[in-house]
């Protein structure tokens, strides 16, 4: 992996207008398709929640997501960036670096850090005009403005994961 080149962070910014995606508060009047990559159909209720999220169950469905960015990984043209977001600490105090993606090794070990919540990314794919917002308990919000959605949505089908929609 290495540092994105400033060339390559001023593209993004141009066609995504920050890297901060995750604190866009109506991510609608930015993106045409919203989701939300799961391991459940539905949102889950507070009860199942408390029953059924932590470690034990983001570490038994971490298969499945390394699985999905694979295809996912296959079935986009050009790079992937990512952004490192704190999770415990001030955003202030973190100075916010970019970074490409050079292989599928690289990615699989990022998606690995999200499933167990070590650090999360965004991940942005430009020639896709998508960016995935690593979260907590494998639901991760996809914002896109192009048709690759669709193709998303399959890959999660394809796997037994699902991307919720509004």
């Amino acid at each position: 992996m290495k540092k994105a080149s400033k060339e390559e962070i001023q593209n993004l910014l141009e066609l995504f207008k920050r890297l901060d995606i995750e604190d866009i508060e109506n991510p609608n009047l930015n993106f045409k398709h919203i989701g939300l990559l799961d391991v459940y159909p539905k949102c889950l209720t507070e009860e199942e929640a408390v029953l059924l999220l932590g470690p034990e169950h983001n570490r038994s469905y971490e298969h499945k997501y390394t699985k999905y960015f694979q295809r996912f990984e296959q079935s986009i043209p050009g790079s992937i960036y990512i952004t490192k977001r704190p999770i415990f600490c001030r955003r202030n105090k973190v100075k916010e670096s970019v970074y490409k993606i050079e292989n599928s090794h690289e990615l699989m070990g990022i998606i690995i850090q999200i499933t167990r919540e070590e650090c999360l990314y965004n991940l942005f794919v430009p020639e896709a005009e998508t960016v995935v917002i690593g979260n907590f308990d494998l639901s991760w919000p996809i914002y896109s403005n192009s048709e690759y959605f669709k193709i998303f949505n399959e890959i999660a089908g394809e796997v037994n994961l699902y991307i919720r929609s509004n």
